[in-house]
């Protein structure tokens, strides 16, 4: 069995093998680098990584699991400080650029590791705040396990209507309303707020399954059958749609719930999770490229003929695909360098004007028509190169500083770490209702990819139809 809380060794031991790590990187990166004066580039990259490793080890090793905005942190030095120690010496070369077609711009380098060591010493000076004025006084106050006995209202109802959802998932697949290289018009059209609640619920039904499984030891014969029924068709969804963040981070709302009940890791999930992930990407890139390259063929034939693909593959080509995979996944850094570059010429959202329609985020774009839509991904596509159906993103440090330079960089990450930090010290935790929310919260967390402006809209909604789910299908138990 693994334990997932650090005692103070672990803690040190964690620290020693990260900055030893970067002694290595920065020393050999001295001596590798001659084409511009890296020294100033390492010491940024340094302090990026004190910001970042450092509170997330130390709030796991105290607090007993990290904060939300350590999530944030340990992501920030993932996908973008690893990244950079990786990549540094190669930056003169197309290998490393975007789609390995364009260039990174050196010279913006240090702005974009200055950028970093912004936002992170933003988030950092508003979690000491919190701190300061007594907000973990409380032993308790990151405990999210459910302190009042749930149970559903009704289990035929739950049953039929999470089926009934999943099959309208796959349904809105078929017509390729949803999925990957499905139309952006959904998600910035008149009814979009259709589609973002789907989104939303999307992972309630799986969550709530593996509440009901791990925390509330549900175990008659039809929810049990449900159960395997649902996690199955979830998963196949995954694979179907192209979305493998879908099947990720489902391992991550796995362990919430389970870790939650105080059960321990066992050793044959963390093998059968690795094997998993190990084919994973191998699968969904041959999967995107049939679909990609034979426009008229059905998501099923083209998902035989990528799993025939990958498991032709040897092993050896397994590992080395889904390594260089999921590097590429987390190699952000170049798109934070080209947003530094192209601010100037950015006109998408600037100086802050959205956020005026925050608080009335959550009115329809059909009423509201004027409401901000999330088409910045596309947008910045159009800025890198032309005709590729594709998202990228600088992560939300490229976002803030595209909203007009480094000022803009604080108040991104001032308003975000508020957010977050409120939820974990100022919210009273006892439901099933904070358990789902924070789970989701906690994976948004992880990925820094999105703008801080629709990070936040979409708590409103996550509140919203996390609430009425949960009233609706949960119902509070008093018999001891």
């Amino acid at each position: 069995m693994l334990k997932l809380k650090l005692n103070k060794a672990t803690f040190i031991a964690i620290n020693l093998m990260v900055f030893g790590f970067i002694a290595y990187k920065s020393f050999f990166l001295l001596n590798e680098v001659k084409n511009r004066e890296i020294e100033y580039e390492l010491l940024l990259a340094f302090l990026s990584s004190l910001l970042s490793i450092v509170p997330f080890t130390y709030s796991w090793y105290k607090l007993g699991k990290p904060r939300l905005t350590d999530w944030v942190k340990f992501s920030t030095f993932l996908y973008l400080i690893f990244n950079y120690y990786d990549i540094a010496n190669l930056l003169d070369s197309k290998e490393v650029g975007i789609y390995a077609e364009n260039y990174v711009n050196i010279s913006y380098v240090y702005g974009a590791l200055l950028t970093v060591v912004i936002g992170l010493m933003t988030i950092n000076i508003v979690d000491f705040l919190f701190i300061f004025f007594g907000a973990v006084k409380n032993k308790n106050v990151l405990n999210y396990e459910i302190q009042n006995k749930y149970i559903l209202r009704n289990e035929k109802l739950f049953i039929i209507s999470s089926l009934s959802f999943i099959g309208l998932m796959y349904l809105l697949l078929a017509l390729g309303v949803i999925g990957y290289g499905a139309s952006d018009e959904v998600n910035i059209g008149s009814f979009s707020f259709i589609f973002q609640v789907i989104n939303i619920v999307s992972p309630i039904f799986y969550l709530s399954y593996l509440i009901l499984k791990y925390s509330m030891h549900y175990n008659s014969r039809m929810f049990n059958i449900a159960f395997k029924t649902y996690m199955f068709l979830y998963i196949l969804f995954g694979l179907i749609a192209g979305m493998k963040g879908i099947l990720i981070f489902g391992i991550v709302l796995f362990l919430i719930p389970y870790l939650n009940s105080g059960r321990k890791i066992n050793i044959k999930y963390v093998v059968f999770s690795f094997l998993f992930l190990l084919i994973l990407y191998p699968l969904n890139n041959n999967y995107r490229d049939i679909l990609v390259k034979n426009p008229g063929v059905s998501k099923i034939a083209a998902l035989q003929v990528a799993t025939a693909q990958t498991v032709s593959l040897n092993f050896g080509k397994n590992v080395s695909s889904s390594t260089n995979s999921y590097t590429d996944r987390i190699a952000m850094l170049p798109y934070l360098v080209f947003a530094l570059e192209k601010e100037k010429d950015w006109n998408n959202y600037k100086n802050l004007d959205r956020f005026i329609y925050l608080p009335v985020s959550l009115i329809p774009r059909f009423i509201l028509s004027n409401k901000p839509q999330e088409d910045n991904g596309a947008k910045l596509q159009e800025m890198i190169v032309k005709g590729i159906r594709n998202s990228p993103t600088p992560t939300m440090y490229g976002w803030a500083y595209l909203e007009g330079g480094f000022i803009y960089v604080v108040f991104h990450f001032l308003l975000l770490s508020v957010v977050l930090n409120y939820v974990d010290f100022c919210i009273k935790k006892k439901s099933i209702f904070h358990l789902i929310f924070y789970a989701n919260l906690l994976v948004k967390s992880i990925i820094i990819e999105q703008d801080v402006y629709f990070f936040i809209a979409s708590l409103f909604q996550m509140i919203l139809v996390y609430y009425f789910f949960t009233k609706f299908f949960f119902v509070r138990s008093y018999i001891k």
